[in-house]
């Protein structure tokens, strides 16, 4: 195999390099493989990171470097890259496109291939006889592995044909069947974990941590409430999420995000009679956008949990979601991806190094957020899960949340939005409800005319 560098900016910008090594070395220093210029490639340490291949994977370390490296905008320690990943040698150090290019005679083909082509091979010329089918398949595997595989899988591979052999025609049966039912599951198991990864890859640049700063209004007066010890006005604070829509900058998330206050059941932020929230700040962060974008309430529906937001995209680097128009790609059974911001700023915390959270902690909250976004830790977190139920005003599933993740997209495996995360179902964290996305739909429509 040949691992190939395409360099994206620094001092090797516009720069293809390949390498058929077992082991890479990444740095500044005059014995790496992979050299950057130690004058302007400054974030790069002299012995920043190595790439070993390892069993047909390659596999990234960083070396203690003093920047850090950057797997598609997450930092890692040790990580499996693919092909197509965006690797980063120090925050805002030089950038690369990692691709792999197979060459004649490299005998890594994946386990899940050699079990779905030597199925094909065997079930075509012998349709109907089972034992037959059991023993050209078993056949057409040992073949595969010692043609197409890694040393270690040899090895495996061996020790499965001598024990399967051993038996009797009855036990070859059942040992296809069994495989036949492991290729199965091992497929589904792939699908759900890559579905999973290519929505997060794709779509977290559109996942935005929403903030909401309000007062309560004497309904009364009209005056806001304030201390009586400074008169500063006395204001809530409370987190959400949202995902743009359009390139325009529409965004949808909960109504209950933007209009505290209203169905408590869902808000969990109780106001007292007499008293209407008014909000002083409404903003949402991006990934890698450093500065707030400011929330302009568009609509709300009167049926749902539902609020339409815009905000002013130019120059940003979004990702738009693409919604269920259909309304029927929401399956019971079927697997489900769900981001968002759960916990809000603690979960963000939570995250990144002790010291660094103590002192963000510490701050108010508008600049607390700010902060976070300085650091580039405003990411989205993932869950995943199956949908248990599907009804006309809600989607039940296992997906994981708390408070903080309402208005986050929910998710099918066609990586389709089906429904805005709104609630969880308080004293048991195995379920949790989602607004079907019809509702948003409607919205849409409704705010055009």
């Amino acid at each position: 195999m040949k691992a190939i560098f395409v360099h994206l900016s620094g001092s090797k910008r516009g720069k293809t390099e390949s390498f058929t090594d077992s082991k890479i070395g990444i740095g500044t220093d005059s014995s790496c493989n992979l050299r950057f210029n130690l004058l302007t490639d400054k974030n790069t340490s002299p012995l920043h990171a190595e790439i070993n291949l390892k069993e047909c994977d390659y596999i990234l370390k960083d070396l203690d470097s003093s920047k850090g490296t950057f797997v598609n905008n997450r930092v890692i320690k040790e990580v499996v890259i693919h092909d197509g990943d965006l690797i980063e040698f120090g925050d805002n150090g030089p950038r690369i496109r990692f691709r792999i290019k197979a060459e004649e005679g490299d005998v890594c083909k994946p386990f899940r291939e050699m079990l779905a082509d030597s199925m094909d091979l065997a079930r075509e010329p012998h349709k109907g006889r089972r034992l037959i089918t059991a023993t050209s398949f078993l056949k057409n595997l040992l073949t595969e592995a010692f043609t197409q595989s890694s040393f270690r899988f040899k090895l495996v591979t061996l020790l499965i044909f001598f024990l399967t052999t051993v038996g009797t025609g009855t036990l070859f049966y059942t040992i296809y069947s069994s495989l036949t039912e492991t290729t199965k599951r091992v497929e589904l198991l792939e699908f759900e974990s890559a579905i999973g990864e290519k929505i997060i890859k794709d779509f977290s640049k559109g996942i935005c941590l929403i903030q909401c700063s309000f007062s309560l209004v004497d309904e009364v007066s009209g005056e806001p409430l304030k201390a009586w010890n400074s008169g500063r006005l006395l204001t809530n604070n409370l987190t959400g999420t949202g995902f743009i829509i359009s390139n325009s900058g529409k965004v949808l998330t909960n109504r209950h995000v933007v209009e505290p206050g209203w169905n408590q059941t869902a808000n969990f932020i109780p106001t007292e009679p007499g008293l209407k929230p008014r909000i002083e700040v409404l903003r949402a962060f991006f990934p890698n956008v450093k500065e707030p974008v400011l929330l302009k309430l568009e609509k709300i529906s009167e049926v749902a949990d539902v609020a339409l937001l815009s905000f002013e995209p130019e120059g940003m680097d979004i990702s738009v979601l693409e919604l269920d128009l259909s309304g029927m790609d929401a399956i019971e059974g079927e697997p489900v991806v769900l981001l968002g911001y759960p916990a809000g700023m603690n979960a963000l915390f939570a995250k990144t190094d002790p010291d660094i959270a103590k002192e963000i902690s510490k701050l108010p909250f508008l600049e607390a957020a700010q902060e976070l976004s300085n650091h580039h830790l405003i990411k989205p977190i993932s869950t995943q899960g199956h949908i248990s139920d599907v009804l006309n005003e809600r989607i039940i599933y296992d997906a994981l949340t708390t408070v903080g993740g309402s208005g986050g997209p929910l998710f099918n495996n066609k990586g389709k939005v089906i429904a805005i995360n709104y609630g969880i179902f308080r004293g048991f964290s195995g379920a949790n409800f989602g607004v079907p996305i019809k509702y948003a739909i409607e919205l849409i429509e409704d705010e055009k005319h």
